[in-house]
C-alpha cells in the first residue's frame, strides 16, 4: 500500500481480514482494504512529490501560480515597460539616443520590480499571471487595430497624431494588463482558460480580416472596412473565448496546438495560393482567410481528447466576515471571522 501497489494490498488485506486473529485486526484490515479499493477505482497513484517537478497539480490545488506562469509575466513585464519606455520618448522627443533609451531600460527593470512584489509574500493565484499577459495582449490588439482603422479612413492632416496612436496603442496594453488582472483574480481560472481567451480573440481577428477583405469591394474604402473587421474581431473573439474558456477548460499545451493549426493553415493556403501565381486579391483574401479556419478547426477536432486544466473545488473558499462570539474567563469576546 505504502509503494503505491493498490491492487495488490487489496487482495493481501482481503487475506488478512479472513485470516486475522481476532476482530480488532479483521476490522482494521477492512478498513485498509477498503481504501485501497477507493483509491484504485479512482485511479489514484503515490508520487513524491519530489518527482513531480513543475507540475501544474500542486498549484491547482493550493491555488497558487505555476513557475512557467511567473517566468512568462516576468517576460513579458520587460516587453511592457520596453513599450511604456518607446510611449514615453515619442511624448518627450529627447534630444539624444541616452534619453530614449535609459528610461526605456529603466521601466523595463521597474516592471519586472513590480512583479517581484506582487509575488512576494503570499504568490499569485493559478492562473492570474496568464491573465494578465492574455490582458495586456487583447488591449494592444485592440489598440493596434482602432488605430489603423481610424488612420485608413482620415486624410494625413486629419489622422491621430503620433502621439495620440503612441497612447491609445500603450493605453489598451495597459488596461488589458490591469483588467486581465483584476478579473483574472476573482474569477477562478486556470492558464489554460486566459491563454484560450487570448488566442481566439486573435485568431477571430486574423479571420475577420482576410475574410472581410476579400468580399467587401475593391475601393478606397476597403481598408476602412477590413480593420473594422478586425478591431470586431478582436472583442468578438475574446468575449466568446471568455464565454467558451469555461466549458472548454484547455491546457496551455492544447492552446499551443490550436495557435499552431491556426499558423499552419495560414501558411499553407497562403503558400498554395502563391504557388498559383495568380493575382485575383478577392480569392487570396478569401483562401487564407479559410485556410486559417481549417487550420484551427483541424487542430480542435485533432485535439479533443486532451484533458483539462479545471480549477481545484477545494481550498481557498471565500466566506463573508461575520460576527462571532467567544467564551472567555469572567464573560465572552466578541469578533469577527470570515476565510478569504
Amino acid at each position: 500500500m505504502a509503494e503505491g501497489n493498490f491492487a495488490g494490498a487489496l487482495t493481501a488485506f482481503d487475506a488478512l481480514a479472513a485470516s486475522a486473529p481476532d476482530a480488532g485486526a479483521a476490522a482494521r484490515a477492512k478498513e485498509d482494504a477498503a481504501l485501497c479499493r477507493i483509491w484504485l477505482d479512482r485511479g489514484l497513484v503515490l508520487v513524491p512529490r519530489t518527482d513531480l517537478g513543475e507540475s501544474t497539480v500542486h498549484a491547482r490545488q493550493a491555488n497558487q501560480r505555476t513557475i512557467d506562469e511567473l517566468a512568462v509575466l516576468y517576460t513579458n513585464a520587460v516587453f511592457y515597460g520596453l513599450g511604456t519606455g518607446a510611449w514615453l520618448g515619442i511624448q518627450t522627443e529627447p534630444k539624444g539616443a541616452a534619453g530614449a533609451i535609459l528610461p526605456a531600460l529603466g521601466l523595463a527593470g521597474a516592471s519586472v520590480l513590480g512583479v517581484y512584489a506582487l509575488d512576494s509574500g503570499r504568490p499569485l493565484p493559478y492562473g492570474v499571471p496568464q491573465s494578465m499577459v492574455t490582458g495586456m495582449y487583447i488591449g494592444l490588439y485592440e489598440g493596434i487595430a482602432w488605430t489603423v482603422w481610424n488612420q485608413s479612413q482620415h486624410r494625413s492632416s486629419e489622422a491621430w497624431s503620433d502621439k495620440t496612436v503612441a497612447t491609445v496603442i500603450w493605453g489598451g496594453a495597459t488596461l488589458g494588463l490591469a483588467a486581465g488582472g483584476i478579473l483574472g483574480a476573482q474569477r477562478k481560472t486556470t492558464p489554460g482558460r486566459a491563454s484560450f481567451v487570448g488566442s481566439a480573440s486573435l485568431w477571430s481577428a486574423v479571420v475577420a480580416g482576410f475574410v472581410t477583405s476579400g468580399v467587401v469591394a475593391k475601393d478606397d474604402k476597403q481598408d476602412d472596412r477590413t480593420w473594422l473587421a478586425v478591431a470586431l474581431g478582436v472583442n468578438a473573439g475574446a468575449v466568446g473565448g471568455a464565454f467558451a474558456a469555461g466549458e472548454v477548460s484547455p491546457t496551455i499545451a492544447r492552446v499551443r496546438f490550436l495557435d499552431l493549426g491556426g499558423i499552419g493553415g495560414l501558411l499553407l493556403s497562403g503558400g498554395l495560393f502563391l504557388a498559383t501565381e495568380s493575382r485575383n486579391e478577392w480569392a487570396r483574401d478569401l483562401t487564407i482567410g479559410a485556410g486559417t479556419a481549417a487550420g484551427l478547426a483541424v487542430a480542435w477536432f485533432a485535439t479533443l481528447g486532451m484533458s483539462k486544466d479545471e480549477p481545484s473545488t477545494t481550498g481557498g473558499t471565500a466566506s463573508l466576515p461575520h460576527l462571532v462570539a467567544m467564551p472567555v474567563r469572567g464573560g465572552a469576546a466578541l469578533g469577527f471571522a470570515g476565510a478569504f
